[in-house]
């Protein structure tokens, strides 16, 4: 404690406090709705307002500035919930965060407190030294989530600390429900952008996981084959080696493990396409082509695409003015004839802006059209 009662502690050139009125709720929410996909939907109001609910700590560089900070919700006797736990990108390699977690655990106001608790997606191992640990009886715990909370996602990853390439994933339905916005036009495609991640064979396995838990947070539902691939690509290769592919499988299979991403297994002309997203979240979510190839796209999207221009056109055919009993059947043999499966599949090809079917191009489109007419 300070001469003047405040809790600080000194980690190199950086100042952490817990001085109330030094701390910057702007900074925090500025942070948390650019890169933490947990406060996606959090307005600047509420961030202020839990702030000044909260025992707040703030990280201070030379200059004043705060780069990183947390909350503490607790009533100082048995219970305490740690939130909002960030660093800037441009601090991080400095121990900021374990030294905050550490002062968040020291702080007079939970230090003696039964239990003090978070959730968190992939940093496990930020907190672990700090002694937190996985529930032992997680079938013990239960949540109330109003239903606007609960379709945009709300606060589902309320003390974890995020890396970078970190952004907003779209609003969550239940899950394996498709998009109840997609009205036959395509959202913008969202790309995850990242830049120097650890080479996946040589990576502890946990690292790997929190990298993949970003690209499916962003781009979700993405297939596996695309979120290795921009894995890759953002460690300085080109090519997904099976020694590659293999460690990233593994940190795939612990994500899942924990609950934090959802699996869909699609056939593609017999083989398997796995579509990940975080759990949750809609199965199914219809978008322009974006920076994808026609075969990043997943089958179940392009089948609902089709689903879509299946009605158009469908409905085009039939919308005439003359008297059904004198055309009813030419109608309807013209409605079939313009939703065909060539027709289908160039509908596709015009939305993404793409020209020339390939062969491959059209068993890719074909595996898709078999998903939408197995679907019941």
């Amino acid at each position: 404690m300070s001469a003047a009662g405040l809790f600080q502690r000194q980690c190199g050139e950086y100042l952490i406090s817990d001085d109330p009125a030094r701390f910057d709720a702007g900074a925090m929410h500025d942070f948390l709705v650019r890169e933490a996909y947990w406060a996606r939907d959090r307005s600047r109001q509420e961030t202020e307002v839990a702030a000044a609910n909260s025992v707040v700590i703030g990280i201070y560089g030379a200059d004043g500035s705060m780069v990183g900070g947390a909350r503490i919700v607790t009533d100082r006797t048995t219970f305490g919930w740690l939130a909002d736990v960030y660093v800037l990108a441009e601090h991080r390699g400095r121990g900021l965060g374990k030294a905050l977690v550490a002062a968040a655990c020291e702080h007079p106001s939970v230090a003696g407190i039964r239990r003090l608790m978070l959730i968190t997606a992939d940093a496990h191992e930020l907190y672990r030294p700090a002694g937190f640990s996985e529930l032992p009886q997680p079938g013990r715990f239960m949540e109330r989530v109003p239903d606007s909370e609960a379709r945009s996602g709300g606060d589902a990853a309320l003390g974890e600390a995020i890396g970078p390439g970190t952004a907003a994933q779209p609003a969550a339905t239940g899950p394996g429900t498709p998009d109840p916005a997609a009205d036959g036009a395509p959202r913008a495609h969202v790309a995850w952008q990242g830049s120097e991640l650890p080479d996946p064979r040589t990576a502890a396995v946990a690292q790997v996981a929190s990298f993949l838990l970003e690209i499916v947070g962003t781009e979700g539902p993405v297939t596996a084959d695309r979120a290795y691939r921009l894995y890759i690509r953002a460690s300085g290769s080109s090519k997904v080696t099976q020694r590659a592919r293999a460690p990233m499988e593994q940190a795939l299979g612990r994500l899942k493990l924990r609950g934090q991403v959802e699996v869909d297994e699609l056939d593609n002309a017999g083989e398997v396409q796995q579509v990940l997203r975080m759990t949750g979240t809609a199965a199914v979510v219809v978008r322009e082509l974006g920076e994808r190839s026609l075969y990043e796209v997943p089958l179940n999207e392009i089948a609902e695409l089709m689903g879509h221009k299946r009605q158009e056109l469908l409905g085009r055919a039939g919308s005439g003015e003359q008297p059904a009993h004198a055309v009813a059947g030419v109608i309807q043999q013209a409605a079939l004839r313009r939703a065909s499966p060539d027709r289908l599949k160039r509908a596709v090809l015009d939305t993404y802006g793409l020209i020339r079917m390939t062969q491959a191009a059209e068993q890719y489109l074909g595996a898709a059209l078999a998903l939408l007419e197995s679907d019941p």
